[in-house]
């Protein structure tokens, strides 16, 4: 991490295994606004619900009404309206403002809850954060919770698990290290639609082909995940830089999280999920 402040953490998604981890107490104590990496959460809740489908379009107009240019859109202008899967790839905030006003508050703290976010993260005997889910009722409230600013706070762990839900399918396994593994560390499923997962899926992986994500890419291996940034609590408008994915798509064995204070996701921490993620691969003779 050269110095920067931070934290990683990387798992077997489908034991729950951790494989390495910097900072520990930052990645089960401390927690964040976790920016665009959230957009799982009102996906997933607008599918499930109906309030949105695969081939909805929605034109990106840059800057959100609800929000306005504090919030406008970073991707370069899009020549066609986006589909879900685009918006996520491109990680559009006109896209999931406008689709923020199809959800009830009471449906996307149901859906934060679903992914774990307001429960702690538990693991290597460390304290949890439970972080904090709040949404409100106001459309600009409900806007900015699903951009994951303000009063949605989570630690690494918990995001780390929320995308192990993506990996799985739905099975969340509590984090462990050798050698105190559990004899049970399945703590829970999550039941969405296989449409659901298939969609978010694509949309994740198409972030890292050809969206935000291109830094995290490694050749030969369909990685999935999402940048994230966002604004930091102490009103010194500084920003913070998160990654979330795991790989490879189609039978996934390394799931991980970078957040690192003062960046952006695509510039500072998808550069260092693809150092991790190249390394791990190419420690494999370069194959999945």
């Amino acid at each position: 991490m050269r110095g920067r402040r931070g934290a990683v953490i990387v798992s077997n998604p489908m034991t729950g295994e951790v494989r390495a981890v910097a900072n520990p107490r930052t990645v089960f104590e401390r927690a964040f606004p976790p920016g665009s990496t959230a957009k799982i959460v009102a996906s997933a809740v607008a599918l499930e619900e109906g309030a949105v489908s695969p081939n909805d379009h929605i034109l990106c107009r840059r800057v959100p009404a609800l929000l306005g240019d504090a919030y406008h859109c970073s991707h370069p202008p899009a020549a066609a309206p986006f589909t879900l899967a685009e918006a996520l790839a491109n990680s559009c905030n006109y896209f999931f403002a406008a689709l923020s006003a199809r959800l009830t508050s009471a449906s996307l703290a149901h859906g934060n809850a679903l992914f774990g976010f307001g429960s702690p993260a538990e693991g290597l005997g460390m304290r949890a954060n439970p972080g904090y889910v709040r949404v409100g009722d106001a459309p600009a409230a409900k806007a900015r919770a699903v951009l994951g600013e303000g009063t949605i706070l989570v630690t690494p762990a918990q995001l780390l698990l929320a995308y192990s839900v993506l990996a799985t399918h739905g099975l969340v396994f509590r984090l462990w290290r050798p050698p105190s593994r559990r004899d049970s560390p399945l703590l829970r499923r999550v039941k969405l639609k296989a449409e659901t997962f298939d969609l978010l899926r694509t949309g994740l992986e198409d972030c890292v082909r050809s969206g935000t994500g291109q830094a995290a890419g490694v050749r030969g291996v369909r990685v999935a995940g999402k940048t994230g940034t966002a604004a930091a609590l102490d009103g010194s408008r500084a920003t913070h830089a998160w990654f979330a994915g795991f790989a490879p798509v189609e039978a996934p064995e390394i799931a991980l999280v970078v957040v690192l204070e003062r960046g952006t996701g695509a510039r500072d921490a998808a550069p260092l999920a693809g150092k991790i993620l190249n390394h791990y691969f190419a420690g494999k003779g370069g194959r999945p």
